[in-house]
């Protein structure tokens, strides 16, 4: 029985051993390696992307409680529209930067924003007071409006009790004002300035110093039922009754408006 014969083509000269086919033991091998050092790529590409997704989330999450917290705001006739990127840069100086704020936000807000309102519009009053430095913050506000504020015939009536008296003076008005600390200072002032349909505002510190803020027909009715800012004065006075005295008083008050008391 004749064998049968299958005709192999000859392969050129160095191109045999090229085309050599690699042990099967061998080629796995290096398909494994191939396959282990693609894995290892793509998760060290994939990685900071990871990252960056969380560093945005928590961006655009402190940006719409910014926001937030500036309409309302607006809403409550304490700044304007316009004045949003003022703001966000005064809670970029908040102790702590941004993230504190917002977590001091979530906690108690009332404290985070009239805070930042203070430090921002307001301005803050020592305890004890000279009154020339007072009264340039008082007219560098009131400038706005073109109206200007001078204190004559200084005197003292009780050193121990800091207690002094002063004639205030605006265009042709006068008072005479008598104060032992800037909140009874300031009843005179807005006596002076409520034609105008000005009010300096106390904002609570929860401190022993004082902070004001100068607004233009406050809107007493939603100034007294937030949660955003502490303001204290009479029209605000919705949260319970002093323990001393029972003159009304706000719901985050640190003190009585009528007798000074101090609560816990």
């Amino acid at each position: 029985m004749p064998l049968k014969f299958w005709k192999k083509d000859k392969p050129q000269k160095g191109k045999a051993e090229a085309g050599a086919e690699e042990p099967p033991k061998e080629k796995a091998k290096e398909e494994a390696k191939v396959e282990s050092k693609e894995m290892a790529s793509d998760e060290s590409v994939e990685e900071p992307k990871v990252e960056e997704k969380k560093v945005d989330a928590g961006s655009n999450e402190t940006e719409a409680v910014l926001s937030e917290i500036h309409a309302k705001l607006v809403d409550l006739g304490l700044t304007a529209p316009p004045t949003r990127g003022v703001f966000v840069k005064r809670v970029s100086s908040y102790p702590g930067g941004e993230k504190a704020f917002v977590a001091d936000y979530r906690n108690e807000p009332y404290r985070a924003v009239t805070r930042v309102l203070a430090d921002w519009l307001g301005f803050r009053v020592p305890e004890l007071f000279e009154l020339e430095p007072l009264l340039q913050q008082v007219n560098l506000r009131l400038s706005s409006f073109k109206l200007n504020v001078q204190a004559k015939d200084l005197t003292w009536l009780d050193k121990e009790l800091n207690l002094r008296k002063a004639r205030l003076v605006l265009g042709d008005q006068e008072k005479v004002v008598r104060f032992k600390d800037a909140r009874d200072f300031f009843k005179g002032v807005n006596e002076l300035i409520a034609s105008k349909k000005l009010a300096f505002v106390e904002l609570e510190t929860w401190a022993d110093d004082f902070a004001f803020y100068l607004a233009r027909e406050p809107q007493w009715d939603k100034l007294a039922t937030t949660d955003l800012v502490v303001v204290k004065a009479d029209q605000t006075a919705r949260g319970g009754e002093c323990g001393e005295c029972g003159a009304p008083v706000g719901k985050y008050w640190s003190d009585c408006l009528k007798c000074g008391a101090v609560f816990g």
